[in-house]
């Protein structure tokens, strides 16, 4: 008997990726990608959050568990915000604008639905991509314009 296989779905997740673009366009595959980062958030709720700390650990665990990169939050008292940097999310190739980013609309419907989910959480918050590269995804969590 052997162990698990490690199976590489980069090729599918490329496949994938270019199809949603072109079935749902930008708009539709971001609604499509903020919706399954809640969902995923739902199956995963954080657990054992009683300060911003534990918050950043639970959070930055499930990410490694994921290889998803790993994020911290910094408070922005006078803007009623926090401001969450997201750092080495996958890339699929050079999807996404700009290229390289097409998985950051997952983080929006992660966060929103994780910190929806802490003690005291006030539902009309969002997480809401300010800044993004390659690199590095800078959300804010706030209320939002629509």
């Amino acid at each position: 008997m052997t162990g698990p296989v490690a199976v590489d779905w980069s090729l599918f997740l490329r496949a994938m990726a270019d199809a949603m673009d072109t079935a749902l366009g930008a708009q539709g595959r971001d609604a499509w990608l903020r919706d399954a980062g809640s969902r995923i958030a739902q199956m995963r709720p954080l657990r054992h959050v009683t300060n911003m700390e534990s918050l950043v650990l639970e959070v930055n665990d499930f990410l490694d568990e994921q290889g998803w990169g790993e994020m911290r939050v910094d408070l922005q008292p006078a803007d009623h915000a926090l401001l969450i940097t997201h750092t080495n999310l996958p890339r699929l190739g050079a999807a996404g604008d700009p290229p390289g980013t097409w998985l950051t609309a997952l983080l929006e419907g992660l966060y929103t639905t994780w910190f929806a989910q802490l003690p005291d959480a006030e539902a009309s918050l969002s997480a809401r991509r300010m800044r993004v590269s390659p690199d590095v995804t800078m959300l804010r969590y706030a209320h939002h314009q629509r």
